[in-house]
């Protein structure tokens, strides 16, 4: 090849490679402007813009991104299964069918048109369980709590003190426990409030924007004849003399439950909120230590029931200590040795029978004996012994690993209405169904799935700082 060739394929070699080293010029004389631009921005933008998607927001058929959630600290621990979402859509259906727009109440049992404050936290808890689990939109559940806060808000009080007992779910207006009409109000318990206020706060902290509507309604109400001196106390509006009693309230059990509440919110609960306190007594049933009141009924006039339900309220809404970490164990293990000796399942509650008297406490012990089957006159009605749904699921929620929690739900599995909700259990004595369908039994079949999902409420609630607080002056006139 001549010389003059050489250079002439050279010359080639540069015009075709050319476009391509310019190219690569100007390709980094971009990036580098970019970067440099980028740094000179980076202390102008968030992390959150600097990686935003750069879609158009405005343009048609496109959603603008959401915004972090206001209940982010709800982080599931567990997911639930088809077979949850089925048991919840039932336990929902009782809230549809009984829930009562105008005030934004649910019955407390199927089609009876009253309420008690027990039962609308049950019916906060259910709701909010429904929103979470897709069963309801937002619209829906804004639309049933904003109903709810605005009868609580303006529903006349017992004595001007605090909630009546009952209420007309259609008028929001105090009655009887025969759902009368009570111009006056028969009382308040204390108790149920404290279900009431639990769910409230589940609600703040879950919902922030009902912070203040909530915050107000607990603070209208006059809590110093309700709790003192470490206790709670209940008011009663004597039949004869009109004249209203102040009466300590809770026992063993359903104490700590209500008690723990109102200390997580400021209250002095030293006694009520302590399993360990001087009325605590105990004895073996079955080689299983189980703790009881030492408070005598025929003094002081009340039992100490000894179910399923409040210690399991207690362990799912504010969680395992090291004290009621062996009592709730007790309780369970008490059941499952009943099962293991006479072969009856055994999930062991108070519950509402689809007959006469109509509500009954199944009891682990009470008046001295164990398996006790009574009315709170202390008529006995063992004859109605049932495996209740609302204590099957709990234990099954809390100890899902042990086998026994699958012979409990194996034995309420169907006892249901696909249109009315879970029924109350079934009868011990192969008597069927006991087809009783409350808002309780179904609240707490909902928040069961809630505890699964999420672990206990109030241990969420206070990691994430989010909990009711009453005006001050509620704890400056305690302080009396």
């Amino acid at each position: 090849m001549t010389e003059q060739n050489k250079n002439n394929n050279s010359r080639l070699k540069y015009k075709r490679y050319l476009p391509l080293l310019i190219g690569i010029v100007l390709g980094v004389g971009v990036i580098a402007w970019t970067s440099s631009k980028l740094d000179s921005d980076e202390g102008k933008r968030s992390p959150s813009e600097m990686f935003a998607s750069k879609s158009d927001k405005s343009a048609p058929g496109m959603c603008a991104d959401p915004e972090p959630s206001t209940h982010a600290c709800f982080t599931a621990k567990a997911g639930l299964c088809k077979e949850d979402l089925d048991k919840a859509k039932i336990a929902w259906a009782y809230y549809e069918n009984n829930y009562q727009p105008k005030t934004g109440l649910v019955n407390s049992v199927n089609n009876y048109t009253s309420t008690t404050m027990w039962d609308t936290g049950s019916a906060i808890a259910a709701t909010i369980a429904a929103h979470d689990f897709g069963l309801i939109d937002q619209k829906d559940f804004d639309d049933r709590i904003v109903a709810l806060i605005k009868t609580l808000s303006s529903m006349k009080l017992f004595n001007d003190e605090a909630p009546n007992k009952v209420y007309s779910t259609t008028t929001g207006k105090m009655v009887d426990y025969r759902n009368q009409p009570s111009e006056e109000g028969i009382g308040v318990s204390t108790l149920d409030l404290a279900r009431l206020v639990s769910w409230m706060n589940t609600l703040i902290c879950k919902y922030p924007k009902f912070t203040t509507h909530a915050n107000r309604v607990l603070s209208r109400w006059d809590y110093d004849r309700l709790i003192k001196n470490g206790q709670m106390y209940g008011l009663a509006r004597d039949a004869v003399t009109k004249k209203v009693r102040v009466l300590q309230e809770g026992r063993l059990g359903y104490e700590q439950y209500a008690g723990k509440v109102f200390e997580q919110i400021g209250f002095d609960q030293s006694i009520a909120a302590d399993y360990e306190n001087k009325f605590r007594s105990g004895m073996d049933i079955y080689d299983v230590p189980v703790a009881f009141d030492s408070r005598d009924p025929r003094v002081l006039g009340a039992y100490n029931y000894v179910v399923t339900e409040s210690y399991g309220l207690d362990a799912m809404e504010h969680g395992y200590d090291e004290v009621n970490t062996p009592l709730v164990r007790n309780i369970f293990d008490v059941q499952k040795e009943r099962w293991k000796r006479t072969g009856i399942v055994s999930a062991i509650s108070e519950d509402n029978v689809d007959r006469k008297p109509y509500f009954i406490y199944n009891t682990i012990f009470t008046a001295g004996l164990p398996w006790n089957t009574t009315t709170d006159r202390g008529v006995q009605y063992n004859e109605l012994k049932s495996v209740s749904t609302k204590a099957a699921f709990t234990m099954a929620m809390l100890y899902p690993d042990d086998d026994y929690s699958q012979v409990l739900i194996e034995q309420v599995e169907s006892a249901y209405d696909p249109k009315k909700g879970w029924y109350s259990g079934v009868y011990e004595n192969g008597g069927g169904y006991n087809k009783a369908t409350t808002a309780n039994t179904n609240g707490i079949v909902l928040s069961t799935l809630l505890y699964k999902k999420y672990g206990s409420m109030f241990e969420i609630c206070n990691a994430c700082g989010r909990q009711i607080k009453l005006d001050p002056s509620i704890f400056k006139s305690q302080q009396k």
